[in-house]
């Protein structure tokens, strides 16, 4: 017999007609209950239901969530009056609902912007692509190098073309997690990964190698596809930093390759966003909980050193670049060009310098410039590194991602070569004197001290010395390449560590240096003639900015202030009016030839702030030499979404994704997950106006749709949509404890604790119930269970009847020795019998009066509780294969019976219950308890007869319980009296 369950669904809430009244009609404020003789007076119900009704008729003026919360309250409202009996129980209903309405009504005016799920972000923003560490002009100048025979090109071209992870058969191997430093580090994976896409974007680029160009998007969908995940110890960041910049390097070489599926860019990038901006953007924010130092007397900015800062400060530009992103873009910018503590001090004069701001900082990265004599070109300054006294190999991997740096942000328009007066290049001639021994640089004692150690700690370290000794590293081409070759500076340092270092290469190696740098400096800025003559070199620009009433000398607003404070960052708001302001040298004479990327010939523009652009303008100088000044402006809520916004729900201790079905009244628990690795940078928003990322509904009565969103730090909404539905009722069982849904048959052990009945939430009014047994609860309860029982239970949920019929089956602890004679064995679930197979093993089929032999079978004991079965027709014995054979079985069998019925399960000899199939086969070892106790042993003398129809009252139905009946049922029933079998 199968279980009809009822799944009530929920009526939707519809307000009734409000009426006016006319004449001397009054609206009725009482009700009259003749059950009970009680007056009840709603005068205060009514008025706060008309209160509600006209919140709700006005909804736009309100907070949706709110509103449809006291739509749900109204409802209920409604349900409770409905059957109330006492004023204490409309009294109750008032008290809620006014409650929900002052709620309402304290959102009046408020707005709910839910944001766009399906919007489109725009990627015209005004970046120059290719333009990360080379643009197409790098490429063209390198194809007609090699053209022409360009010796020292063609040498790097041919090291490049011979390198291992250049070819297009190097093999990668992602992992979903990425982990560097402590146990299990596999970082060495992604650096040859990284590598490997690169190598193959170059000679794409430059040979047009068509293999080189599907190898490289392969190794980058191969990671995109596979890693999650990066983690480790602290050193995470240096993998968030140095292996995210580098992906997204090779990336923005291969965006123009037409091989690579517009939807696989678009993952690929969503994956930078995801995984590599999350970590990269937390440790510009919060140096790893160094910066606040949260539970110390002190901050500790400077407890990183510069390389962590600038490698992720390089990774964010480089996305930003990639994604077309100017928000996240000047993020990077912020970290690299302005003071995000606010302890830098420009000349610096005490001695020693303290390490008290972010290291990636440029003022705090070259942490002071001398002019000196040492120095007879790069503007006659040197200036110590942030690492210049640690060792050689750490400041000259810091130097070579902040050339890196300055390269990228040359490349979209803007001079850090140049900026806060050419303190770069004082660094790089500072750095290359160092690799060269050069003796008596200039120095200013450094103190560096930690989040552990405050500098008046004697276990804090004094710097007093540069540290001295060789590491060459692949970026001394860039630096002759772009102050000699392009800005016509001589550099005498660097040109030495450029004549060390030779034709330089890439990553390579088995160890994290050989990748830090991308490489190729040689290939990719060789410039004829080495050092530019006057005469090319373009003009170097400057930026200012004219916004509300003030002139600020910056080329770039908008997201460049990130500090570890959670102060919901967002970028200028829309429909403000800039005007853009390049700036000449002093005393140089402008031509007029001035041209902006959006068309305008004018040297200063007016912009309005409806979208985050980069603003470009192109000078050309007398001489005919361009140069560029670019002005990156962040507009709030004009970036890309947070595509990785998880919404989870949680009820009864059970997580669920974005939809879950709750009981009538019950609340849930729903939350949103941004991104972010480690701090929320972003925040949250409801549609009731919360703004904590999980809230918990008010009680749920009607299905209900819930919208959450996160709003990322340019201010971008991205939505999430909860479902929620309501049951009324859940069929089940408990049995010692344990809820088993959906079921109402259920077998149990000699004192265990049962209840059944369904679950119906307490607040729902208007139930009723009504079992075989008298009782009226929606529950059975059955402590320390003796005997088997069936119960009927009749009820009525939301106004909805119907009714169920419960088994509960109590194990016996013995099997039951069953009288000599002949039986047929019935299945009462799949009404069958087992039926003898003289050739093949014996299945359950239907009762066959024309062969009934053949379901008929003798039991003889053989042992206690133990009989052989032998078949009546074949008179052949029944084995535990339940094949038949002539002799006597040694292993018999023995039937379990249900406490106080006639329910059977029947087993072997070793204790292994038989199971029946829907086909009729047999499963020969269903278990080693019994479970559902199918069979019913009917003597072959009693007949059996169809379900008989009750005519009259006459007829009296009873099952072998004694229990009264409304119908018989299949198997032993008694009626009138009498014993029947029912089929």
């Amino acid at each position: 017999m199968k279980l009809h369950l009822f799944f009530l669904t929920a009526i939707a809430f519809i307000a009734p007609q409000t009426m006016k009244a006319s004449g001397s009609m009054m609206p009725n404020t009482s009700i009259n209950y003749s059950s009970t003789a009680a007056v009840l007076n709603t005068e205060k119900l009514q008025s706060a239901i008309s209160e509600a009704e006209a919140i709700i008729a006005n909804a736009n003026n309100y907070l949706p969530g709110l509103v449809n919360d006291l739509s749900d309250v109204l409802f209920n409202v409604r349900k409770i009056v409905d059957s109330a009996t006492t004023q204490t129980q409309i009294n109750q209903a008032v008290a809620k609902l006014k409650t929900s309405i002052s709620k309402a009504k304290a959102s009046e005016g408020k707005t709910f912007d839910a944001g766009n799920a399906n919007a489109v972000y725009d990627t015209n923003r005004g970046f120059i692509h290719p333009g990360g560490l080379h643009t197409q002009v790098d490429f063209d100048r390198i194809k007609q190098q090699l053209a022409d025979g360009n010796k020292k090109v063609t040498e790097a071209m041919n090291k490049l073309r011979m390198a291992e992870y250049a070819q297009p058969t190097a093999a990668t191997y992602p992992t979903e997690t990425i982990v560097r430093g402590g146990s299990g580090e596999n970082y060495i994976n992604t650096c040859r990964g990284a590598a490997i896409a690169y190598q193959n974007a170059l000679r794409w680029k430059i040979e047009d190698n068509q293999t080189c160009a599907k190898h490289a998007v392969e190794v980058l969908m191969k990671w995109c596809n596979t890693t999650k995940n990066v983690t480790g110890s602290s050193d995470q960041f240096l993998a968030f930093g140095l292996y995210g910049y580098q992906f997204a390097q090779a990336a923005e070489l291969m965006r123009d390759y037409e091989g690579w599926k517009p939807a696989d860019f678009e993952k690929f990038k969503k994956w930078m966003l995801n995984i590599w901006y999350q970590g990269a953007i937390d440790f510009l924010r919060r140096h790893n909980g160094t910066w606040e130092n949260s539970g110390k007397w002190w901050q500790a900015p400077g407890h990183y050193w510069s390389n962590w800062g600038l490698c992720n400060a390089m990774c964010v530009l480089s996305i930003g670049v990639l994604c077309d992103d100017v928000f996240i873009y000047n993020q990077g910018l912020g970290a690299i060009k302005y003071d995000q503590v606010g302890t830098f001090k420009n000349p610096r004069t005490d001695n020693p310098i303290l390490a008290d701001g972010l290291t990636e900082f440029l003022g705090n990265f070259v942490v002071t410039t001398y002019p000196s004599e040492l120095e007879t070109g790069a503007y006659g300054k040197l200036g110590q590194l942030n690492e210049s006294g640690r060792d050689a190999g750490h400041a000259s991997m810091s130097l070579g991602l902040a050339v890196d740096i300055a390269h990228q942000i040359w490349n979209q328009g803007d001079d850090l070569f140049a900026y806060m007066d050419h303190r770069l290049a004082a660094g790089i001639e500072y750095l290359a004197a160092q690799t060269q021994n050069v003796e008596g640089l200039p120095w200013v004692n450094y103190h560096y001290y930690t989040n552990g150690f405050y500098y008046t700690d004697s276990r804090s370290w004094l710097m007093t010395g540069p540290a001295m000794g060789a590491q060459m590293r692949p970026y001394w081409g860039t630096v002759i390449g772009i102050y000699e070759g392009v800005k016509g500076v001589k550099m005498p340092f660097s040109e030495q560590a450029y004549e060390k270092m030779g034709i330089d290469g890439g990553g390579q190696g088995g160890t994290s240096g050989g990748y830090d740098h991308m490489g190729y400096s040689v290939l990719m800025n060789t410039r004829e003639p080495q050092i530019a003559p006057a005469d090319k070199v373009p003009t170097e620009l400057k930026g200012k900015i004219e916004y509300d009433g003030k002139t600020i000398d910056n080329n770039e607003l908008g997201a460049i202030k990130n500090t570890y404070k959670v102060d919901k960052n967002k970028a200028l708001p829309k429909g403000k009016t800039l005007t853009l302001k390049p700036l000449l040298p002093e005393g140089e004479e402008d031509t007029g030839n001035w041209k902006w990327n959006t068309g305008e010939t004018t040297r200063d523009i007016t912009v309005t702030t409806d979208k985050s652009y980069a603003y470009r303008a192109t000078y050309t100088n007398k001489n005919g030499i361009e140069s560029q000044q670019v002005f990156t402006i962040a507009v709030n809520e004009d970036a890309n979404p947070m595509t990785k916004v998880n919404g989870y729900i949680t009820y009864n201790g059970e997580e669920y994704t974005d939809s879950v079905t709750v009981y009538y009244g019950e609340t849930a628990n729903l939350t949103l997950q941004g991104p972010d690795k480690y701090v929320v940078w972003g925040s949250y928003e409801w549609d009731n106006g919360a703004t904590t990322n999980t809230i918990t509904t008010a009680p749920i009565v009607r299905p209900r749709d819930i919208t959450g969103v996160y709003i990322n730090q340019a201010g971008v909404r991205t939505p999430c949509k909860f479902h929620i539905n309501v049951k009324y009722m859940q069929v089940q069982t408990k049995v010692n404890g344990v809820v088993k849904p959906d079921t109402t048959d259920v077998t149990v052990n000699i004192d265990d604790n049962v209840e059944i009945g369904p679950y119906v939430s307490k607040i729902l009014p208007g139930s009723t119930f009504l079992w075989n047994t008298g009782e009226t609860t929606p529950t059975l309860t059955f402590n320390k269970i003796k005997e088997s029982g069936t119960y009927i239970l009749d009820y009525e949920v939301n106004g909805e009847k119907g009714q169920l019929r419960y088994e509960v089956l109590v194990n016996d602890t013995v099997d039951i020795p069953i009288a000599e004679g002949d039986y047929m064995i019935f299945d009462r679930f799949h009404n069958s019998y087992l039926t003898a197979n003289k050739s093949a093993k014996c299945t359950m089929t239907e009762k066959n009066e024309d062969d009934i032999l053949s379901q008929v079978w003798h039991f003889t004991n053989n042992g206690t509780a133990y009989n052989n079965l032998q078949s009546a027709k074949y008179e052949q014995y029944l084995r535990i294969s339940a094949k038949m054979d002539d002799a006597v079985q040694k292993y018999p069998f023995a039937f379990r019976k249900a406490i106080k019925t006639e329910f059977y399960e029947i087993h072997n000899y070793i204790q292994s219950y038989w199971g029946f199939k829907d086909d009729g086969t047999i499963s020969l070892s269903k278990g080693k308890e019994p479970t559902t106790y199918p069979l019913m042993l009917i003597p072959y003398t009693t007949d059996a007869i169809d379900i008989p129809t009750a005519t009259n009252d006459a007829t009296t139905i009873y099952n072998i319980m004694g229990q009264k009946l409304t119908k018989p049922h299949c198997g032993i029933n008694i009626i009138n009296g009498k014993k029947v079998m029912v089929k």
